[in-house]
């Protein structure tokens, strides 16, 4: 993966393919690594980046910034994505966000890319709500031991051998937003996002209690916005998180005709 300078900080990223860009924004808890699968399919037909955010993955440890982050993390994280861009030459891309990354892919299209010159193509997020009561999030955050027991070394592979405390700081840092109330994308940036967005989910899956009703809240904001809800993965281990993992052939199946639209 190469590194890139972004505001003082060592920046990772996964860079495949060629053609159209396309912005990749992990969930919260992965480094871009745990998407390389993806990131391969989208190469054979887009210039695919996904970058590890800082204290995450290959990224530098030494985090600057941390009023922004503190104040808003996934609009941070889309900020950061558009200097990415912009070091790299880049003004036009598709973005695809899963998970935390969602809210992220959605304040690029809704906020960020305009007020860095940047054109939003398309956007497709997945498995996320982008309004997040304190106990819808803390709920979700006691999910991540579960998924540490099964999952220990793969985040290894992901963040290195000092894992446990770069999960378990982003952890407690989502443990004090939860307890300040939680977040929400507002309304204003989900309605300034002007090009064609598909939410895709399950209706089964414990972290996105209330997704079908989410969806059509914010489908009722973006002006040009597509739902897709399956209610069943069939996942080995009956998880239900995220879509495009627990049943990616639907996902994909859906993905690749939103973007071949």
């Amino acid at each position: 993966m190469p590194t890139i300078d972004i505001g003082g900080q060592a920046i990772h990223y996964l860079e495949a393919g060629a053609g159209e860009a396309l912005v990749f924004f992990a969930d919260d808890l992965h480094a871009a690594s745990a998407y390389e699968g993806e990131v391969a399919r989208l190469a054979a037909r887009y210039r695919v980046l996904a970058f590890d955010r800082p204290g995450m993955g290959g990224s530098t440890r030494d985090v600057r910034y941390r009023d922004e982050i503190e104040f808003d993390p996934w609009n941070y994280r889309a900020d950061l994505a558009c200097h990415l861009l912009q070091d790299l030459g880049l003004d036009r891309c598709v973005v695809l966000g899963v998970g935390g990354g969602a809210l992220a892919a959605l304040h690029f299209a809704g906020r960020q890319a305009r007020l860095h010159r940047v054109t939003a193509l398309r956007v497709i997020v997945d498995s996320f709500l982008a309004d997040l009561d304190g106990r819808t999030l803390h709920r979700a955050l006691d999910r991540r031991e579960h998924h540490f027991v099964r999952h220990g070394e793969s985040l290894r592979r992901q963040h290195g051998d000092d894992w446990r405390q770069v999960v378990d700081a982003d952890t407690a840092f989502l443990r004090r937003l939860a307890d300040r109330g939680g977040y929400a994308v507002a309304d204003g940036v989900l309605s300034a996002v002007r090009c064609p967005v598909l939410l895709t989910g399950n209706l089964n899956d414990d972290v996105t209690p209330g997704i079908a009703r989410e969806y059509a809240r914010i489908a009722g904001l973006v002006p040009d916005c597509s739902v897709f809800l399956t209610s069943a993965s069939g996942h080995r281990h009956g998880e239900e998180h995220p879509l495009m993992w627990t049943d990616p052939g639907t996902f994909w199946g859906v993905a690749e005709t939103f973007l071949a639209r």
